[in-house]
């Protein structure tokens, strides 16, 4: 088995384990999507683009999990809305991939995590794994996953999910399109079936993209209406929740109701709920570390 030296991009870990790259985000203590990483995205997955002797590639995350999501200690700073953006930038860059990507998931993929695993053309995820939306906690919505969860879920469950900010696991989501594979085993055991998926997707010519499903709902804007009804005199989080979501079902295509999101996730961020959320977030991590 031909293995290449370890390099670094960011926080982000880059090795070629014979035809396929093994990008993993490490950035302690839950991979949080900082700047660094974001940038190290871009950067690792633009050498497996150009390199020869790579066929495919597999995302991970280093110790506990794959991601928690935004870097919440970067809320309210240059560096949260510094490029690149993760769902300008970021995924897309995923997303062109020729190569087969494969998503290997374990400990948990939360917010931004699960977001980013939603972009790779599959997804193999150890049972026990957690998996949320849980940003309407912190006075935002969660940004491209009110786009991509309805395609795999459907609009009532992702309304569901996202609405409740759940993290459950993955078994949970047996016999649904969010994950290819849902496998028992450690980080070590998914990393290696990962790598085993991502070598038999070799030579796929069409790869499958979230983005380019239908709903499968039979009646979209029917479920939206009724959920509307029955939010009309909930908090406003929840109605911003669902009118991104809603978004998926009313837009022409996937950018326009991406681009809908994206107006109404950009007016929350700098919102002084978000500031309340996340100092009353800090709060509670201190009082638990004394």
């Amino acid at each position: 088995m031909t293995k290449s030296q370890p390099r670094r991009f960011g926080d982000v870990d880059y090795r070629l384990e014979d035809a396929v790259a093994v990008v993993t985000m490490s950035h302690p203590p839950v991979n949080g999507l900082g700047l660094d990483v974001r940038r190290g995205l871009i950067a690792a997955f633009e050498e497996a683009r150009r390199d020869s002797r790579v066929a495919a590639i597999v995302l991970n995350g280093s110790g506990p999990g794959f991601s928690a999501g935004g870097d919440i200690r970067e809320f309210g700073t240059q560096a949260a809305t510094a490029e690149p953006a993760l769902s300008l930038h970021v995924h897309p860059v995923i997303e062109a991939s020729d190569k087969p990507v494969v998503a290997a998931i374990h400990g948990f993929a939360i917010g931004g995590g699960l977001e980013t695993a939603l972009v790779c053309h599959y997804r193999l995820v150890a049972d026990s794994a957690r998996i949320g939306l849980p940003e309407r906690k912190l006075g935002v919505i969660p940004l491209s996953g009110t786009q991509r969860l309805p395609r795999v879920l459907g609009l009532e469950k992702s309304i569901e999910v996202i609405l409740g900010a759940q993290i459950v696991p993955a078994k949970t989501f047996s016999g649904t399109a969010l994950f290819d594979q849902i496998e028992e085993g450690d980080d070590q055991q998914v990393l290696r079936l990962a790598i085993e998926l991502a070598r038999e997707k070799i030579g796929t010519r069409s790869l499958p993209l979230i983005r380019r499903l239908p709903l499968p709902d039979r009646d979209p804007i029917a479920i939206v209406a009724e959920a509307r009804a029955r939010l009309a005199s909930s908090e406003a989080m929840a109605n911003e929740c669902l009118n991104a979501i809603a978004a998926a079902a009313e837009s022409a295509d996937f950018e326009a109701g991406l681009a809908a999101a994206r107006a109404i996730y950009d007016r929350l961020i700098v919102s002084d709920e978000v500031s309340r959320q996340r100092d009353r977030f800090f709060k509670s991590q201190s009082d638990v570390a004394r």
